[in-house]
This record gives structure tokens, sequence and C-alpha cells, in this order.
């Protein structure tokens, strides 16, 4: 079974059409990789399997079960199961500069145990600390568990992005250009832990300009141009021999990357 299947998924902003008509599925332990030129739609639907935008028409399903439907003219069926499902880790980090490194982890767990009227709050909170203390180990960063965000470099600011978007333990891990503003010597640190957790299997959907990393890191490569998916297959079928002229002139204006 597919842990993720999206079905005919379109998205308007006003009279523009960003997202006409997107199909893919993942299987659960894959890396899919996001490729194509700025305002193709990438970004986009990144936003809409997140719900941080609503699609117009189409559908979400996680583990074979629906958690997003939505058809032109109507509201949307959205699930609380859906909201769970995916963690997004942003561009720009998006830390709350006024917590600290473990604060910033910590923050939506305790949230969401203090909404649901935990009584047994302190050792709740034992257990989210001591989770939030593992993952700032699996990428790297436990001596700056008590440092704020503005004393990290960009490359540390985003392996705590990561460790935060793990924090609620998402089926589907999603990046939105992780290195975009990093040099290249912290992209190297941010790409490094995403590689580590290909390794463990994790579910992920990565939106690169990195055709190096996405070569060797995905399992499936899709090139979104003009809001329609223009080509899909493995790293080997897309970069060596792509079949779209539109993928071609693309990756031909990037060979150097890869």
């Amino acid at each position: 079974m597919n842990i993720l299947e999206v079905k005919d998924l379109r998205k308007r902003f006003g009279d523009t059409e960003v997202l006409k008509g997107i199909d893919l599925s993942l299987k659960k332990g894959e890396v899919l990789s996001i490729i194509g030129s700025s305002g193709g739609g990438k970004t986009t639907l990144l936003r809409c399997l997140n719900f941080l935008e609503t699609a117009n028409s189409g559908e979400i399903l996680v583990n074979g079960k629906s958690v997003y439907l939505a058809r032109d003219g109507e509201k949307p069926t959205v699930t609380l199961e859906a909201q769970l499902s995916f963690g997004l880790v942003f561009q720009q980090f998006n830390l709350f500069p006024q917590y600290s490194v473990i604060e910033n982890l910590m923050l939506a767990p305790k949230l969401r145990a203090d909404a649901k009227g935990n009584t047994e709050r302190q050792e709740i909170y034992k257990d989210i600390r001591a989770h939030a203390e593992e993952l700032l180990a699996k990428v790297g960063l436990t001596e700056k568990a008590d440092a704020y965000p503005c004393q990290l470099s960009g490359g540390q600011q985003q392996r705590v992005a990561i460790a935060r978007a793990l924090m609620l333990s998402p089926e589907i891990l999603c990046f939105d250009e992780p290195t975009s503003s990093l040099d290249p010597e912290l992209t190297g640190e941010v790409l490094r832990v995403i590689r580590s957790l290909k390794d463990s299997e994790r579910t992920m959907i990565i939106v690169t300009h990195e055709m190096e990393f996405a070569k060797h890191v995905s399992d499936k490569v899709i090139f979104i141009a003009d809001g329609v998916i223009e080509e899909e297959g493995t790293p080997e079928e897309l970069f060596e021999n792509p079949k779209s002229e539109k993928t071609r002139t693309f990756l031909s204006a990037g060979k150097n990357d890869i």
C-alpha cells in the first residue's frame, strides 16, 4: 500500500491556476525529490500537502485513508489526522527567536498535550524533553540545547528546524528548498542530516535546487513545469535519459550542478 496518494490536486490564486491536476504516489520509506524552475508550482504543492494552502479540488490519502477531499465550489473535508501526517521544514527556518533550541522543539508537543487536558503534565513534559534531546543528538546539536536561534549558524538553525519537524513523528517529512539560504559549507551540514534520515527509512518529499543531491538521495524524482508533472521517474531515468524537451532544457541549464 502507498503511504501517500495525491489525486488530481488543483490550486488557483484568483484566475491563475498554479496546480493543474497533480497525481503522485509514494511508498513508505521512499524519498521523492521535486525539481523545476521557479514559479512552476513546486512550493505550492508542498504547501497544499501541509495544509498551509487550501487546494481547490483533489484528494489526499495517507495509508489508504482520505485525509483531504475538495471539489470546486464546496467546502473541503480535512481530518485532524491530515494535520499530523505531515511535517514541514521551511526555507527560512522559522524558529521562534524568544525560545531556546530545546524550547523550540518542545513547544508544539507541549501545546498538544495541554489541549488533550492531560493531568500528569510534568511527567509528560519530561518525556517530551527526553524526545527533544534524542532528536538534537540525531542532528548533532546536543550542546546547543540551551542556545537561542540568534546564537546559531544558518546550518545549525536548519538542523534544529529538522529536529523540530520530527517532534510530532509525522508520517511524511517535507522540505522546501532546505539549503537555499545557506552557503556551500553549511549546505553540506544539512544535506548530511537529510541523508541520515533516508538511512532510517523515513518517508520524505524534498523540493530542491540541489540536483546532485536529488540524484543521489531520491528513490523518485518529478519535474514540475507550469503546474503539471512534466516528467517523473527514478533519478537514473530522469537525469540521464529525460524524455521531455522541457526536462532536457531545464537540466541542460543546470548541467554543471549534476
